[in-house]
């Protein structure tokens, strides 16, 4: 048995379009959804499938006369739908998509997504309440931490939901971000002392020069302009997906297969790292810092490869038949 919100999504994809009420009912008589073949919704159900859209997602039916044609229905998205609620809307639509194809699942492919529910559930019920959190948190650069903070927002991205916020003490500079996985995060714990979220804070306006979630550590740091050199495919990847919402195109040389965007964001860890994803198909032109870090980054990972970064700790380090060997073993 479907359920409302099954239902309600059905009828949020086929309204994307306008659409007549008959054209509807005709689509669910014989859809794999309707547990009743042959039956359709009358107009009671169809308009507690419309109230329950606009209560859970904040989208409204509108009905009117679209280019002069008979009275159809349509979907309008309610003022203020912000990227949560889109995102939400499109979660849906793909799951009610999946459901309908169950019958060739073995042939789509889904990537993993680390559980963080529980961790996810706690955290919003703090940000709703603006109460702060404590945890002990397992930090990759440092030995393990224990971290009260102000829960600000959280973030999705790359499949890993993070919260950030600054720390006990409320200031801007000390905002930081953790991520909401629960090997690393335990002891979580909604602490009874209330914080005052500024009025004049935004989230989006906050991250909107940074990639990722790596927060920068000081009000006062202003974004650069940078400007890349990508060739071949890379450069067409980056035409239809942007590394950054302020890409712009600064030349672009199709029959020599580069392009030069020019961008105005924090330089910050995850930056770095997706300049390097792109290996030598990507190149940082300006400005002189950021091109040395680069460069800095690629001699490191030149002297890895090469043997001389830490040659000590690589004495230790077994040879490729033993790994071989531990590979088999571990294969048995």
């Amino acid at each position: 048995m479907p359920t409302m919100m099954e239902k309600a999504t059905w009828l949020m994809e086929r309204l994307r379009t306008p659409v007549t009420m008959r054209d509807l009912q005709e689509e669910w008589r014989y859809d794999p959804m309707n547990n009743f073949p042959g039956r359709t919704f009358d107009k009671k159900t169809f308009e507690n499938w419309r109230n329950y859209l606009a209560a859970q997602f904040g989208v409204e039916v509108e009905m009117g006369r679209f280019a002069g044609r008979n009275t159809r229905y349509c979907l309008k998205t309610a003022p203020g739908a912000g990227n949560a609620r889109k995102w939400l809307l499109n979660t849906v639509s793909i799951q009610n998509t999946l459901r309908e194809n169950l019958t060739i699942r073995d042939r789509i492919l889904l990537e993993d997504i680390p559980s963080s529910g529980d961790v996810l559930k706690t955290i919003l019920d703090a940000i709703k309440q603006n109460r702060l959190i404590s945890f002990d948190y397992e930090d990759y650069w440092e030995d393990q931490l224990t971290v009260t903070m102000q829960p600000y927002f959280v973030r999705l991205y790359r499949q890993h939901w993070k919260v950030i916020g600054p720390l006990e003490d409320g200031k801007i500079e000390g905002i930081r971000s953790y991520a909401l996985d629960a090997d690393r995060m335990k002891n979580l714990k909604v602490l009874e002392e209330k914080f005052i979220y500024p009025k004049d804070f935004s989230p989006e306006d906050f991250m909107a020069d940074c990639i990722g979630t790596t927060t920068f550590p000081t009000k006062a740091a202003k974004p650069k302009d940078v400007i890349i050199l990508a060739w071949e495919k890379v450069n067409l990847y980056l035409k239809h997906t942007p590394l950054h919402r302020s890409q712009r195109i600064l030349h672009d040389c199709p029959e020599d297969g580069y392009t030069i965007f020019s961008y105005r964001l924090h330089t910050t860890d995850d930056f770095y790292q997706e300049v390097c994803r792109n290996g030598n198909y990507m190149e940082v032109l300006y400005p002189k810092d950021v091109r040395a870090e680069m460069m800095k980054i690629i001699k490191g990972m030149g002297d890895e490869y090469a043997g001389v970064s830490r040659e000590d700790c690589k004495k230790k380090v077994p040879g490729v038949k033993e790994l071989k060997a531990l590979m088999e073993d571990a294969e048995e």
